[in-house]
């Protein structure tokens, strides 16, 4: 395995040690390589997950797929959300992508820990290409 620091906000942590408290994960490292394991599953379509007892935990914890999944009134599907924050990201709007999550889900509400673990990945994609990008050229530089 490869070891990758990432930063999240308090929240996200905070949830994610909440739910290793109540069982549903043996550790935050299970958690996180769940979430994204879940997350890749359901965007790639030939990704196949890596984690530890995978599918014995997706069925504990995640809606059975076939199933009716029910939505609170107003409530915007998974699926739909995690389209709705791509866009923002992809246009470089990672705060309006932060207020949607903020403005849809409660906070300990599961799609919301799952969409901020995917914005915090975006944002790591974005510094690490912001910090290998070359600077500028200076077209004037030399000429006098």
């Amino acid at each position: 395995m490869v070891k990758s620091t990432i930063r999240f906000s308090e929240s996200v942590v905070s949830e994610v040690d909440s739910l290793v408290e109540e069982g549903y994960f043996e550790s935050k490292s299970e958690f996180y390589r769940f979430a994204s394991d879940y997350v890749l599953e359901q965007l790639v379509e030939s990704y196949e997950p890596v984690s530890i007892d995978y599918d014995e935990i997706k069925s504990e914890i995640a809606p059975q797929q076939g199933s009716a999944v029910e939505h609170s009134p107003g409530e915007v599907p998974f699926f739909e959300s995690v389209v709705i924050l791509r866009k923002y990201v992809l246009r470089g709007n990672l705060a309006d992508a932060e207020d949607f999550i903020d403005h849809h889900y409660e906070p300990n509400h599961p799609h919301a820990v799952v969409l901020e673990e995917l914005l915090e990945l975006y944002r790591k994609r974005d510094e690490r290409v912001q910090s290998t990008a070359a600077p500028p050229k200076q077209y004037h530089e030399g000429r006098r």
